[in-house]
């Protein structure tokens, strides 16, 4: 009993919040038919995909255990989605694509439906909560309190002197060291432009919950898509906390996943939530003109002005493969991919991060990437 007991608890005896180990597992979607009357369906959601009709819903999906991330993995085409513990009210249906998935924060059962094609393929879930059976909803419980009890004893005796928070919550920090290496090694490219995604997370979710969040996107990413690793280089939570994105070194030109045919040349910020009809909040603005000034001053590159882009193709990708595409050094994740991203509320706020970002290099000094207007230097790197 003494040994069981220890077993039970070892994981929460440390002075850092306890974080329960993610757990992926998948399900077939089951057949998706079409709706009858499909053209006198139309969706609740605000700042949808198309405004046309739905014209496939699947029936309620039974999932093989309780999960808080969930999505078709390797689907990049928009999607939406709705889920609900057992008897439970339903959520609002959330739009999806870029292969992302909805985190919905503890549900049992699923639904999806379309405006466009018909879906199909695997169902990948996440659940980074330790929540997925009643026997592991019993043991977080019980190794949260004792981590809880065991913070709150050492902060009696060290008061003040916790670190404050990073800049950047380390991947190790959100849990990717343990639970979302890599599949391989890292591709470089380089930087002549941001784009700005939102990951169509719910935005209610706690400070707490930020960095979980982070992990079942990268476990999504890689386990249900196959890439090699969470696809947006940083995100950005509600609260400003930033956290570093996909592996390689965020000094970096890494090669993300996040604007199909455009990965190579530019680097991906995502902010965590959804925003068709909310904006981000303005602790989120400022890390995200924070990290933007940063990236692109680092890598030669000004805030102002446009770049030109080459496609490399691909099937949600706006433009052939070849084609020379004119886009502003900030833009949004719509402007070269089939999609809604990263919502109406933050696409509008973009003008004014640039602005911000601009600023906030040319107060450090600026950079002098040989045109008057940002468009199309070369410059160098800063020291």
């Amino acid at each position: 009993m003494a040994a069981i007991l220890l077993w039970a608890v070892a994981p929460a005896l440390s002075l850092t919040p306890y974080a329960p180990e993610a757990v992926d597992f998948e399900q077939r979607l089951p057949p998706v038919d079409r709706v009858e009357g499909a053209r006198a369906v139309r969706s609740s959601a605000p700042g949808n995909h198309d405004e046309g009709p739905v014209r496939y819903r699947s029936e309620v999906i039974e999932a093989p255990a309780r999960f808080d991330l969930a999505g078709i993995g390797g689907e990049l085409r928009p999607l939406e989605f709705r889920a609900r513990t057992s008897g439970g009210d339903w959520s609002e249906w959330i739009e999806t694509a870029n292969g992302d998935p909805v985190y919905f924060g503890g549900a049992d059962e699923l639904q999806v439906r379309s405006r466009e094609a018909q879906p199909e393929g695997e169902l990948h879930y996440v659940n980074v909560s330790g929540t997925e059976t009643l026997a592991s909803r019993v043991l977080t419980g019980a190794r949260e309190a004792v981590n809880s009890a065991l913070i709150s004893v050492a902060s009696v005796t060290t008061a003040g002197a916790q670190p404050s928070t990073p800049d950047m919550v380390s991947r190790k920090a959100w849990g990717a060291t343990g639970g979302c290496r890599p599949r391989g090694g890292s591709a470089y490219g380089e930087v002549k432009a941001a784009t700005v995604h939102h990951t169509v997370t719910a935005n209610d979710y706690s400070r707490d919950e930020a960095p979980g969040i982070v992990l079942g996107i990268c476990r999504f990413h890689r386990n249900g898509n196959g890439w090699n690793d969470i696809g947006y280089n940083f995100l950005v939570d509600r609260f400003g906390d930033v956290y570093v994105g996909r592996s390689g070194g965020v000094r970096k030109a890494v090669v993300g996943a996040h604007a199909q045919g455009f990965n190579s040349q530019t680097t991906g910020i995502a902010s965590i939530g959804t925003h068709t009809s909310a904006p981000i909040s303005d602790d989120a603005e400022n890390s995200f003109v924070d990290v933007i000034a940063w990236k692109l001053a680092l890598h030669g590159t000004n805030a102002r002005g446009k770049t030109r882009l080459v496609s490399a193709g691909g099937s949600v990708n706006k433009f052939p493969r070849g084609k020379k595409v004119r886009v502003k050094r900030v833009f949004g994740h719509r402007r070269v991919n089939s999609t809604q991203c990263p919502g109406g509320k933050l696409k509008k706020r973009l003008k004014r991060i640039a602005r911000r970002s601009q600023e906030k290099i040319e107060a450090a000094g600026g950079i002098d990437d040989g045109t008057e207007d940002g468009t199309d230097g070369g410059g160098t790197l800063p020291s």
